[in-house]
């Protein structure tokens, strides 16, 4: 190749390289919304104790059996039962871009691995399963296998406390 030629390619991809997406880079954030449906309200509450403390635990008054829904569309990738131990019933949905999210401590799983589901699909049903000490949906937001602070409608909660929110997966 001449040096002219060289030149002019390295000019025209040069401006190019920054623009890839390499392995493990991850794409912007889905839209995340609350998993719960539209207009419930419910009491999120952050702590340095929490394993992991990015997480979320989300509690109201006679919350067993209520429904938990999709945070974004995506295709669920986990669909787990460890018992009395950790997140007892527990899905994991990929959203894309390295973004996936988790729900844990449910009565009932709705979904199976390789299931796509919609934003505001019923997933499952709040529950006490697992190391829980009483009913409450235990949430992340995670990037690449690591948790994240959460954020729902570009905002993110609270933390380290307890604070109300109203869901806006409508």
């Amino acid at each position: 190749m001449s040096r002219t030629r060289r030149a002019w390619a390295t000019a025209l991809v040069a401006p190019l390289v920054g623009l890839v997406l390499t392995q493990g880079e991850a794409a912007a954030a889905p839209g995340f919304q609350m998993p719960f449906p539209c207009n419930q309200v419910w009491s999120g509450q952050t702590r340095t104790s929490h394993s992991p403390a990015n997480a979320v635990d989300f509690n109201r008054t006679d919350d067993v059996g209520d429904p938990v829904v999709a945070s974004a569309a995506g295709t669920v990738t986990r669909v787990e039962n460890e018992g009395g131990t950790s997140y007892g019933r527990w899905i994991e949905i990929g959203h894309g871009g390295g973004w996936r999210t988790r729900y844990a401590h449910l009565s009932v799983q709705r979904v199976s691995v390789g299931q796509t589901v919609s934003r505001g699909q019923r997933i499952g049903d709040v529950g006490t399963t697992g190391g829980s000490t009483g009913p409450h949906l235990h949430f992340e937001q995670r990037l690449d296998g690591v948790a994240q602070r959460i954020v729902f409608n570009g905002s993110q909660i609270l933390y380290w406390g307890t604070r109300n929110y109203t869901s806006r997966n409508c």
